[in-house]
């Protein structure tokens, strides 16, 4: 297997709920709940209702008239999708529908306050992970849909919910619900699974690749979806390579045809149009479009020519079929046929799939049909048609995206996350069956277009070579039955807590700013006390300022926004060229990033926050240079007891926060110092609560370091200033940050001061930071902070 090509498997973890800030909701707005027939979608409406909430149930008529625009749904402020039980077929093209009527009242609740948006199942309360058997597989699309959404809404909570089908108590279950919706962290997995007496959250595990031999006799049939080209075709020439068996592949491009001599001897391009051009059209006027879709049929039929003579050459016996694997009664009498002259079907690889990719408020309802229904009712048909074939594999294509969701996807997310709940059933049902559900990241090949992977290049995420996924499928095929069913691989997989990061789209490329620069704007934000009341804690001279550890927080965002996958490792010569001030009341920033640049293991990328133009000059607040990496360096050792107990600091922490700093309550960090002489400090600090709670439109739902940490420290500075000179201090230039986790500690951490230099106006020193067993989370070296006499005034003026 090519080298980092991963192979991870989901399992559910239980985790305790933890109880955050409510989510406040604009008022005069209200839930509306789809019915599931049970008295569960009635108790959560009593429930909201009971909270001063206001919610009702949506009938199927004013479902249907939304949907169609003849009365849509105003002042919106949540919506619930819960399955019906059983759900039929419509249910999920219905329930996308849905969602996109109400998309822009839910945009329009978060803007003014907070909106929600869930999916309500019940698989077996663990999205199907018990290994139990799902009876109605279908349901698992709501989960596709509103992991997509959480993408692209990042600013509704979003929540997909399963809860055990025995868990019938419905005025509790609603009571737990509502709670998780109104009150759990926003930062929390989208996926929360539910029974009795436990709470579940999927998670993805690393495992090794199966080891052992493909049940598979030679000239066993299986069937192949997905046609003789792309991706399918190289896992069907892998499988034709190793058990040499009969392959029968259905697509729905015609069976190549013998090439007109005039054609059989020209490859290249430009010589294949010409030459159709004088003999297709005899030199009449032919239409480029015209000309393009004979090319295209042409290449296909060379294609499909090709990868039928190497799997033939490998040793199969090879049939190919042109037919819709939706339409129920062409496949039924080819596979009647099939079994008349070649045997019983002893597997079926299901890879055929169709991409339309448009965000949930664009896509169509034939977009979202030809998707889904490819994936889907193909699978439903062949499932039915084989129904009595001693099935020895059945091997599903899903991808990555019904794990994570993805910009412009919720069909193809909706679509997979039903394969994979199918192969959950189907791996009860046929206990002699391997089935396997492959959650595969980008190939590079098939569906993977050259924008797309210029896109993929551009975040650091790796294709799947082609033969190599294909060998992974082989290898797949060789554990027991006791494997797991769903599996993710790809190269550079990511986790679920970092793809709640992922907020960029390659429906969205960077706007440059001019062909003379090599930065380009990631994103752009209004900043006002009203959006950040976080700056409320943070006046300065009767202004609010933008805190230094706010900025690295943002500059970190501006760097990973392009560059999905890799995690902030460090910020270089970071740098406050002019603070952000709130002179207007209001300011347009920009945040800058350059291309990354590989250096060693690690990306380098140049970022600045930037705003407007002043006097033909462009305002360049700060920048710094990001270091990325797809893992993050072990920490250094530190000898903390050599920085505690060396206490000579003698005022109160009130003291501190009524005589010397000027920081609001929301940024009083320091709980305690714990060292102090004359050549450090040492403190206790607590950790920020959530983006949300800050700022009414955080850049993510989580933070990339802690700026409450990161600001904190800056105020241990000015302590030390104040004590040793006389003076108070503002952060100026850092030349080396450097974080060894994703993510901060959640109980604070201990911060040391190290004074390096401190002369008449400047000092320099170096934080480390370590959680509460004395490991290192981060280090900051080469601080450094401007004092002043004058600074004073601006901390506390009269």
């Amino acid at each position: 297997l090519a080298a980092g090509l991963g192979r991870k498997a989901v399992t559910t973890v239980r985790k305790p709920f933890v109880r955050s800030g409510p989510l406040t909701l604009p008022s005069g707005c209200t839930i509306y709940v789809t019915d599931d027939k049970t008295g569960l979608s009635q108790a959560v409406v009593n429930e909201f209702n009971s909270r001063d909430i206001q919610a009702e149930i949506l009938p199927e008529k004013r479902i249907s008239d939304a949907i169609s625009g003849k009365n849509p749904i105003k002042n919106a402020a949540g919506l619930i999708i819960a399955a019906e039980q059983p759900m039929i077929n419509g249910f999920l093209k219905q329930a996308f529908s849905l969602t996109k009527s109400l998309g822009h009242e839910l945009l329009d609740a978060a803007e003014k306050g907070g909106a929600l948006f869930a999916s309500v199942t019940r698989l077996d309360g663990a999205f199907g992970f018990k290994r139990r058997g799902i009876d109605h597989p279908l349901q698992g699309g709501l989960a596709g849909l509103v992991k997509t959404a959480a993408v692209e809404w990042e600013n509704v909570r979003c929540r997909a919910f399963d809860i055990a089908p025995g868990w019938q108590d419905h005025a509790g279950l609603a009571v737990t619900l509502v709670s998780e919706l109104l009150n759990a962290d926003p930062t929390a997995p989208v996926e929360v699974g539910l029974d009795p007496d436990a709470r579940w959250v999927p998670e993805l595990e690393s495992l090794p690749f199966p080891q052992g031999n493909i049940r598979l006799d030679p000239k066993d049939v299986v069937i192949v979806t997905g046609g003789a080209r792309g991706v399918t075709a190289a896992a069907a020439c892998a499988l034709a390579k190793h058990v040499k068996p009969t392959l029968v592949l259905l697509g729905r491009s015609l069976p190549p045809e013998t090439e007109p001599e005039w054609l059989q001897a020209i490859e290249d391009p430009v010589e294949i149009k010409k030459a159709i051009f004088d003999n297709e059209f005899a030199g009449n006027l032919a239409a480029p479009v015209q000309l393009e879709k004979i090319y295209q049929k042409i290449t296909a039929h060379r294609e499909i020519a090709k990868n039928l003579e190497i799997m033939k050459g490998f040793g199969a016996d090879v049939h190919y079929h042109s037919v819709d694997v939706r339409d129920a009664d062409a496949v039924n009498e080819m596979l009647t046929g099939v079994r008349s002259t070649l045997g019983p079907i002893k597997g079926i690889i299901h890879g055929a799939g169709l991409l339309a990719d448009c965000r949930i408020l664009d896509k169509s309802a034939e977009q979202f049909e030809a998707v889904f229904g490819t994936k889907v009712n193909g699978l439903q048909t062949l499932l039915t048609a084989t129904e009595k074939d001693p099935l020895k594999y059945l091997v599903l294509f899903s991808s990555i995206t019904a794990r994570m969701g993805n910009n412009g996807q919720a069909d193809y997310a909706m679509a997979n996350e039903v394969l994979n709940k199918m192969a959950q059933k189907e791996s009860i049902r046929r206990p002699d069956c391997r089935v396997i559900s492959i959650n595969w990241g980008p190939w590079d090949g098939g569906m993977v277009c050259s924008a797309l992977k210029r896109k993929f290049e551009r975040c650091g995420v790796e294709l799947i070579p082609v033969e190599a996924g294909a060998m992974c499928m082989i290898h797949e095929m060789k554990g027991g039955n006791n494997s797991p069913v769903e599996v993710v691989i790809g190269a550079d997989i990511l986790f679920e807590k970092e793809a709640a990061e992922i907020k960029t789209s390659a429906l969205e490329p960077p706007i440059s700013l001019n062909q003379k620069e090599s930065l380009s704007v990631t994103v752009q934000r209004e900043i006002d006390v009203d959006r950040y009341p976080i700056l409320g804690a943070h006046i300065l001279d009767g202004k609010p300022v933008v805190p230094f550890a706010l900025i690295a927080e943002w500059l970190g965002h501006g760097a990973l926004h392009e560059n999905p996958g890799l995690l902030l490792h460090g910020l270089d010569d970071m740098r406050i060229f002019q603070g952000i001030k709130l002179d207007q009341k209001k300011k347009h920033i920009r945040l800058m990033a350059g291309k990354a640049r590989k250096n060693g293991t690690a990306f380098e990328v140049d970022v600045q926050i930037r705003d407007g133009i002043r006097d033909n000059i462009e305002v360049i607040h700060s920048g710094a240079t990001a270091i990325l990496s797809d893992r993050l360096a072990p920490p250094p050792a530190f000898d903390l007891p050599a920085y505690i107990g060396t206490n000579g600091y003698s005022k109160t922490i009130d003291e501190i926060y009524e005589n010397i700093l000027f920081h609001g309550v929301e940024l009083q960090g320091i709980q305690e110092i714990m060292g102090y002489s004359p050549r450090f400090i040492t403190a206790r600090i607590s950790s920020a609560p959530s983006p949300a709670v800050w700022m009414a439109e955080p850049m993510r739902s989580k933070w990339i370091a802690d700026p409450l940490v990161l600001d904190s420290a800056c105020q241990m500075a000015i302590l030390w200033c104040f004590e040793e000179r006389g003076m108070v201090s503002l952060p100026s230039y850092s030349a080396s940050y450097r974080q060894y986790r994703d993510v901060f500690p959640q109980d604070g951490v201990i911060a040391v001061l190290e004074k390096k230099e401190a002369g008449d106006h400047k000092i320099k020193g170096d934080f480390t930071f370590l959680d509460a067993h004395e490991k290192v989370v981060a280090r900051m070296t080469g601080y450094e902070a401007v004092m002043d006499q004058s600074l004073s005034r601006a901390f506390k003026p009269e």
